[in-house]
């Protein structure tokens, strides 16, 4: 005795014998047990019973079919399919499967795969089908995925393209290079008119190879002053070729996990640079996402990016020109004029905590980094901006401040005399909590930064109960 193989598989060799004894109620649960649902068809092709494995998968839908035709209980595309499957008639057999679909009230077709057995006795044959709606769930997951992925692709190659055709059109000299390394991997059409020559690629090659030897030093320091501060970082450095001075940019960012080193070629440092906003924009950061604002020694705006002119809610960049910077961040007249001392003294200020007025009476709490920037023989103030979770409050707990309407409304009422001593008071504690603020509660800098003793600075903490007003409590704070 052998296995017997038939067209869909392999069967019995002596089903006659091995299934001869079985009991039709054997004989039923293990059809209901080996399929999700079984349709007892007669010979024609009405639906006399019906055999549900799981209750659950279909609910009571197929027990309303007993008596109607199996014909009628599906889609109309899939009548044909049917039509077929009950005139094949191959005792013993099972046909091949088939996926009909049932309608369903209230909710999608119910998909099924259907296997026919023709019962040899009286003509009648048996459907066992397969639920399928899991396998159609996940082949239309799959379609969505793949839709997906195609869109995301498509969209990649968009913004590469793009990417490509900014970085190979712009007028500055731009390489790439490998900060570990620190060879270059791609660099501009501007950077290669400006750096090969004699056949040589700049691609490959060290960074350092392109500056004269008197200049690797420098370039060394600006390399580690950008890494370390995050920011643009700018130099005047000798090219190889050149001993006149040239403006480099560099700032490092990360791509794929590998970190990336970005170096831009400017003019010449002896060149004559007009203070426009295209040369300022282009030292503070003019791609930057974050928002960046150039000022003068009045803290008037000269120049601001997209992404000032988007946080600010101003419309233009000439309506943003002339406006003074400290009256859109912190206090008015206040803050501003502290953090330019501090970048006066240091250099640079990095996240301050502040808040931002929009155009359009909006408040946004922002970090604030600024440094200075020199064209000819101007000095100018470059300040980023970006969002903050929330801005420390400056006011004290116990003596709240009053705003500009609470003071004009005491007009009338209270003597002039002393609205201006308790305006003068509350721009006195603003500025001492702003210094303790910027240097981080280190009140032996901020007595120097307000231009004060440092007894008189206790003295006035004392005053406005402002944080422990002993003379050590802050003297030994890291500025």
């Amino acid at each position: 005795m052998g296995i017997n193989y038939n067209n869909s598989g392999s069967a019995f060799s002596d089903p006659g014998r091995s299934f001869a004894n079985l009991e039709a109620t054997l004989v039923a649960n293990m059809v209901t047990a080996s399929t999700d649902i079984a349709l007892l068809i007669d010979s024609k092709g009405i639906i006399a019973d019906v055999a549900v494995r799981d209750a659950e998968l279909f609910g009571d839908v197929p027990a309303s079919w007993i008596g109607q035709p199996f014909i009628d209980v599906v889609t109309v595309e899939c009548r044909s399919k049917v039509g077929r499957m009950l005139s094949d008639r191959n005792p013993g057999e099972a046909a091949p499967r088939r996926e009909i679909n049932h309608p369903m009230p209230g909710g999608p077709d119910l998909p099924i795969s259907y296997a026919m057995l023709s019962l040899a006795r009286d003509g009648a044959r048996l459907a066992l089908g397969r639920d399928l709606r899991t396998i159609s769930i996940l082949q239309q997951k799959l379609v969505e995925t793949q839709l997906a992925m195609e869109s995301d692709y498509a969209r990649l190659q968009n913004a590469e393209s793009q990417y490509r055709v900014f970085f190979d059109t712009s007028s500055d000299p731009i390489v790439i290079a490998d900060a570990a390394s620190g060879k270059i991997l791609e660099a501009n059409s501007a950077a290669r008119r400006m750096l090969e020559s004699d056949g040589r690629q700049v691609a490959g090659v060290t960074i350092e190879s392109l500056f004269a030897e008197r200049s690797v030093r420098d370039l060394d320091k600006l390399v580690a002053a950008a890494r370390a501060s995050g920011d643009i970082e700018i130099a005047d450095l000798a090219l190889r070729d050149d001993d006149s001075a040239t403006g480099i940019s560099a700032r490092f960012y990360r791509q794929h996990g590998a970190t990336r080193l970005s170096l831009r070629f400017g003019r010449n440092g002896n060149d004559s640079l007009s203070p426009g906003a295209h040369d300022l924009i282009a030292k503070a950061g003019r791609e930057l996402p974050d928002a960046i604002v150039v000022v003068d020694n009045d803290l008037k705006i000269v120049a601001a990016n997209e992404s000032f002119l988007d946080l600010a809610e101003i419309a233009t960049g000439r309506q943003a020109t002339g406006k003074s910077l400290g009256d859109i961040i912190g206090r008015r007249g206040v803050e501003m004029a502290v953090v330019k001392t501090a970048v006066d003294a240091e250099g640079v200020v990095r996240s301050f905590s502040t808040t931002l007025h929009t155009q359009h009476g909006g408040l946004v709490d922002v970090e604030l980094s600024g440094s200075i920037l020199k064209e000819s023989d101007q000095q100018f103030y470059g300040f980023s901006l970006r969002r903050a979770a929330r801005a420390p409050q400056l006011a004290s707990a116990t003596q709240p401040l009053r705003s500009a309407n609470d003071m004009t409304g005491l007009v009338g009422r209270v003597p002039l005399r002393e609205i201006v001593r308790e305006t003068a008071d509350i721009i006195e504690q603003l500025c001492i909590e702003a210094a303790l603020d910027l240097t981080r509660n280190n009140r032996a800098s901020a007595a120097e930064m307000l231009g004060l003793s440092r007894q008189s600075l206790y003295s006035k903490l004392r005053r406005y109960g402002i944080g422990d007003p002993s003379p050590d409590s802050g003297d030994n704070s890291v500025n």
